[in-house]
């Protein structure tokens, strides 16, 4: 019979698997950089651009008779990267293949997503797996059709940013299918627990970010700044970030919250979407400004919409504070360099670390030495705050600093540890158990440092239940732009 674990991924017998002799950093960089090009590049020249620089890195694979780019990590490109953790002995599965866990990201062009590939790379290399990664785009057929082909050419584990509420369930399905432990992070359906799904054993783990506590934190500081300024009843811009996922929603709601209970003389404007890009978000302010003129201050759904909007106006030589979310690396360039565009504070994760720590929780799954309980299957990334000035920011944001369990650090210090040092300082074979064990040093999920981070059950935040976490994200599930924003809702 058949194996449908086996079968090919395409018709034309392709597959998702391929081998690399490039360069990792040169990858990285270039992902790093393209946010930060001219506004006469458009996204589709840029991503254009990846795809003949990373020639001879990337594999070129077909999925239901269409072509794309699947970048694959091998030993080959870590071994050339100065970067990346080396490698350590192959993993293979009971009948001696390696095994090969996949990535499925959104948009490998956007920093986000590209930190967090990095750190997965590395951690999958060190542990002697080999990692696959596709970018999907922001179409979710795409993002389903690579889970399917991933699940039947083989792979162990599959792991998907950002899926929309729409394609969740089918992913799940195709889990319990191929017997194929997944996760994915960046979204999360309310009383839709992993252990919900089929069996309840192959949807692993549902991470998203601490949306409502972290997008507090650049909210507070533009409207605070504004009211410094004296312009506490000045004019805001604000970009959401997705239609139809919930993540966007709550970020919304945080900025919402601020706004009615603490600052609501703000006359607070926008309310398009931006699709957690730079291009768009600059359309997005455009259309704002002809509509309302310029604000006095600008907030984005995360760090590459704030670029954007500050980018925007800069090209009418105006300059507000700005702030996003996510501690993605053009924004964290930007803040240090202290000119061009006025980003004041940033919010967010190591995502160069979840990467890593999610492809070591993957493994030791997979190698059978341990296995998540219920509660610690949902959760929450770890947070950090970055400013110039820690200080003069914590005394910027009042009792947020208190109320949230934040790490912080100044941006200088954050480049000199973490940026300059990539994909991160952090041990990756340390943060699985089965790979400490077997290296005989001690299992640190954490990657140890300073700067370690962790990945906390939701109990352990302050939501403190799943019950709470599920009432909060089932408040906003349905949410629309009117329903926050009255009339004012899509540049109204």
């Amino acid at each position: 019979m058949d194996n449908p674990r086996k079968r090919k991924s395409s018709a034309d017998g392709s597959t998702l698997t391929g081998t690399s002799s490039g360069n990792l950093e040169e990858i990285r960089k270039l992902n790093e950089n393209l946010p930060l090009l001219s506004r006469r590049v458009t996204r589709r020249q840029a991503i254009s651009s990846v795809a003949k620089a990373a020639m001879g890195v990337a594999a070129a694979a077909v999925v239901g008779g269409g072509a794309y780019a699947a970048y694959v990590a091998s030993q080959a490109a870590t071994q050339a990267s100065k970067t990346t953790t080396t490698t350590s002995s192959t993993a293979t599965t009971s009948s001696g293949e390696q095994l090969k866990f996949g990535l499925v990201s959104f948009s490998l062009s956007d920093p986000a997503p590209a930190a967090w590939r990095d750190g997965w790379v590395a951690s999958c290399n060190a542990l002697g797996v080999q990692p696959l990664v596709f970018d999907y785009g922001f179409d979710a057929s795409k993002a389903l059709e690579a889970v399917r082909n991933y699940a039947a050419s083989g792979v162990q584990a599959i792991w998907v940013q950002a899926p929309t509420n729409d394609i969740i369930p089918a992913i799940a399905q195709v889990a319990e299918e191929n017997k194929v432990y997944v996760g994915w992070i960046w979204n999360y359906l309310p009383n839709q627990e992993p252990w919900t799904y089929g069996s309840g054993k192959y949807v692993l783990f549902n991470r998203d970010v601490d949306g409502i506590f972290d997008h507090r934190v650049p909210a507070r500081a533009v409207f605070q700044y504004m009211k410094n300024e004296g312009k506490g009843n000045g004019k805001a811009f604000l970009i959401s970030g997705r239609q139809g996922q919930i993540l966007s929603n709550v970020r919304d709601y945080a900025v919402w919250y601020e706004w009615t209970k603490f600052y609501p003389d703000v006359d607070l404007r926008g309310f398009l979407y931006g699709q957690w890009s730079i291009e768009p978000a600059i359309d997005a302010t455009n259309q704002m400004v002809a509509k309302h003129g310029n604000p006095d201050g600008c907030i984005g759904a995360n760090d590459a919409i704030a670029i954007g909007m500050a980018r925007a106006l800069d090209a009418f030589n105006v300059k507000v504070p700005t702030a996003g979310s996510d501690a993605q690396l053009p924004a964290l360039k930007i803040m240090l360099e202290g000119k061009g565009f006025p980003i004041i504070v940033d919010a967010g994760f190591n995502l160069a670390y979840d990467g890593g720590a999610s492809a070591a929780m993957f493994y030791d799954v997979v190698k059978g030495s341990w296995y998540p309980k219920d509660g610690e299957r949902i959760q929450i990334c770890g947070m950090i705050g970055l400013a110039n000035d820690v200080d003069k920011t914590k005394a910027l944001l009042g009792d947020l600093v208190t109320q949230f369990p934040y790490k912080w650090f100044s941006v200088q210090d954050y480049q000199d540890q973490v940026i300059n040092k990539p994909p991160g300082p952090w041990n990756w074979k340390a943060m699985s158990i089965a790979k400490a064990e077997a290296e005989g040093i001690t299992f640190d999920r954490t990657g140890g440092g300073a700067f370690g981070s962790t990945v906390y059950p939701v109990s352990q935040t302050p939501f403190g239940t799943t019950d709470k976490f599920n009432q909060l994200y089932g408040d906003q599930q349905n949410k629309t732009p009117a329903d926050y924003w009255g009339n004012r809702a899509n540049n109204g």
